[in-house]
């Protein structure tokens, strides 16, 4: 099994919903690191616009970019469900996974984000992102932004089974979703229904 997201471009509004969540439930202090962003693309010509959102978070790939940069093999893909963990207390914070992942979710925080050090971590600093809420998918909970998402905008499971719940979606890439950076051959587990298809005039992270 592969777990992965489903993104709903026609029902998103932008609200933030999904970011501020996932801020509280990993109880992230303001800073650098965001373990889900909302990107808001213009695209059409000018005067005649429109607007996509796309809120992502770690696509938990089938070929991780991170994985195979670590060298210290903190980063791992479960068997069980594809989802993809950073040991912290593996991690010597080399930054090599910051680099490697076209989608920009490993990350380090500063030390105003991140003031309690554990005592078994090597880095003061170790990287980390998105988890999946693998703590809530143990209480038969979905991810805490697909649960708050007030437009139902946000789905999750097995993404063969989100395909065939959402026909019209598309796998996630450059080519398919406006605001999409190049997936490098990552194969992400993301899912989109898809706004329109229009050329690109700008975009920008709604940095909530």
């Amino acid at each position: 099994m592969q777990l992965g997201f489903y993104y709903d471009q026609t029902r998103c509004i932008a609200c933030n919903t999904c970011t501020v969540a996932c801020r509280d439930w990993n109880e992230l202090k303001p800073g650098p690191v965001r373990y889900r962003k909302v990107t808001v693309t213009e695209a059409g010509a000018r005067g005649n616009t429109v607007i996509y959102n796309l809120s992502m978070a770690c696509n938990h790939c089938e070929k991780p970019a991170c994985v195979a940069a670590c060298p210290t093999k903190a980063i791992v893909k479960r068997e069980a469900d594809g989802v993809v963990i950073i040991d912290k207390t593996v991690c010597i914070s080399a930054g090599l996974c910051v680099e490697a992942c076209p989608y920009a979710q490993p990350q380090i925080a500063d030390d105003k984000q991140e003031t309690a050090v554990r005592a078994n971590w090597k880095a003061q600093h170790p990287a980390q992102k998105c988890t999946f809420c693998w703590d809530r998918l143990e209480d038969g909970r979905k991810p805490v932004c697909v649960a708050g998402c007030p437009a139902r905008a946000l789905d999750c499971g097995d993404i063969e089974m989100l395909k065939k719940m959402y026909p019209d979606a598309v796998m996630a890439s450059k080519e398919t979703v406006p605001g999409m950076p190049d997936t490098k051959g990552t194969g992400p587990s993301f899912l989109v229904k898809v706004k329109g298809e229009t050329p690109i005039v700008a975009a920008w992270v709604d940095d909530i």
